[in-house]
């Protein structure tokens, strides 16, 4: 799950300079991440540089993320990663409320990726 979930939702942060908070359109709603087979991964990311999802099989995971050098990296905490994962980083790209997207996901596959308002 970790892979996944990050590889699509790292990639939903905003690059603009003129931005005052570049994950502000990920706060008070959902990032929605749905695999080929239909199952959807929700995901909550906070201002404070949290986030928590859930799994289709109801598991959570839980981390921290933070932007760096123009990528947006999510480390997962909870349940603990294997001794010495990296963060799971992407290039920046400005996403907004109501928009979808596709990212690369496990072995190959395609995840689509939506930020929906609200929780």
């Amino acid at each position: 799950m970790r892979i996944a979930i990050l590889a699509a939702v790292a990639v939903m942060a905003a690059a603009s300079a003129a931005a005052a908070d570049p994950m502000a359109s990920a706060y008070n709603n959902t990032v929605t991440i749905t695999y080929p087979n239909g199952a959807m991964t929700k995901m909550h990311i906070d201002a404070d540089g949290s986030y928590v999802a859930k799994a289709p099989d109801g598991s959570m995971a839980k981390g921290s993320w933070k932007i760096e050098n123009g990528s947006t990296c999510f480390t997962q905490t909870e349940p603990a990663p294997p001794a010495g994962t990296p963060a799971n980083c992407s290039p920046t790209v400005e996403r907004k409320v109501g928009e979808s997207w596709t990212a690369p996901g496990p072995n190959g596959s395609t995840l689509n990726v939506s930020i929906v308002a609200g929780r």
